[in-house]
């Protein structure tokens, strides 16, 4: 009866001490590769917010063709550099300001005349945007937008036989539409097309400050 008693207290001990192991087993089990790549990912996706109220947006861009200056004219740069930055004062408007630069040059080549003529272009204006990321239900890591913008140009001519000065300027009025995807919740790629800045095209990144 002795040995009956022992052998069950034996086995009772040994269930207890499994049932004691067996959680603390499953809790030190390591997650899988997928697992967290899977959470890592859901995380950085429900991270990442296009516009919204109180976004400091800044634009570093270049511009693509210029129909500041008239026929006949070569461009002195490539490309036109601008850099505009908006503050979202609603969850669907922001406005802000923007700067741009353009060059272009004329050159008359002849027999018995060389002569060259060359142009600047500064542009300094306040612009405002519409976004339609919630009117279009769109995925959070795209800003689509449209606006107008509102400055002036500052224009000055030289020529070969050294003269400077100042003309040309005046108001300058544009329209747009842009659209931005987001690489991350700061970082962007932009495109805006339409008459502003002193050009047709502006493409660059975009940062969420």
């Amino acid at each position: 009866m002795k040995k009956q008693l022992f052998v069950m207290a034996v086995i009772l001990a040994m269930c207890v001490v499994a049932k004691a192991q067996s959680p603390s087993k499953r809790k030190v089990l390591p997650k899988t590769k997928v697992e967290r790549e899977s959470k890592v990912s859901a995380k950085n996706t429900t991270s990442i917010r296009a516009y919204g109220k109180g976004d400091q947006l800044l634009n570093i861009g270049i511009g693509i063709g210029s129909p500041f200056f008239g026929s006949g004219y070569a461009a002195s740069l490539p490309v036109n550099p601008s850099i505009s930055f908006e503050k979202g004062i609603t969850d669907e408007i922001s406005v802000g300001g923007q700067l741009a630069y353009a060059s272009s040059k004329y050159d008359l080549n002849t027999a018995g005349a060389n002569y060259s003529f060359k142009q600047n272009a500064f542009y300094i204006g306040a612009r405002g945007s519409y976004h339609f990321n919630e009117l279009l239900k769109l995925a959070p890591k795209f800003d689509v937008y449209g606006g107008a913008s509102l400055g002036y140009v500052i224009a000055s001519v030289s020529n070969s036989e050294g003269f400077n000065g100042a003309t040309g300027s005046g108001v300058g009025f544009g329209l747009f539409a842009g659209g931005k995807y987001y690489l991350s919740n700061h970082t962007a790629l932009f495109t805006e097309l339409g008459y502003q800045s002193l050009a047709l095209l502006n493409v660059g990144v975009a940062f969420k400050l």
